[in-house]
């Protein structure tokens, strides 16, 4: 049992990274390859694996092979979970598009006062945020979150 735990970590590694697992969501049809006494225990490593790994770059392809392991595990606590990563990973996303927002009107009004400070107006600047170094550190902070420890039951 323990080796097909470790396969089982192996693979789901794999399908994070979205390496060599042709490319399905479907985590249901690899878990039916084994012994039927074996399946929910590997669907259970799968399932710790795919929360142990979830960030806010992975979190809707990780929910969608969650989603594929709902009849292996105990009915009912992938909803829950389900919900709860998704609620806390949209409210870090918003934080991020509120955080950059804020960012870009603080740019933009210390660009424009430089500017003007030099005797340039206009309205045809426009600054990108996106490639400020604040904005980056902003975003790895909000990507980096520690993720809660969720249960699956």
């Amino acid at each position: 049992m323990k080796q097909d735990i470790s396969r089982a970590r192996i693979f789901t590694d794999r399908y994070i990274e979205g390496g060599r697992h042709g490319g399905s969501n479907d985590l249901g049809r690899y878990i039916s390859k084994y012994k039927e006494k074996a399946r929910n225990v590997v669907a259970g490593a799968i399932c710790s694996r795919l929360i142990e790994k979830i960030t806010l770059k992975n979190y809707r392809r990780l929910l969608k092979g969650l989603k594929s392991l709902d009849g292996y595990l105990e009915p009912g606590n992938m909803g829950d979970l389900e919900e709860k990563i998704k609620s806390l990973c949209e409210e870090y996303e918003c934080n991020m598009e509120q955080s950059y927002t804020k960012l870009l009107g603080e740019m933009e009004t210390h660009l424009k006062n430089r500017l003007e400070e030099r005797g340039i107006t206009g309205s045809s600047i426009e600054v990108n945020a996106k490639i400020s170094p604040h904005w980056n550190g902003i975003k790895d902070e909000l990507w980096s979150f520690p993720m809660e420890k969720f249960s699956i039951g």
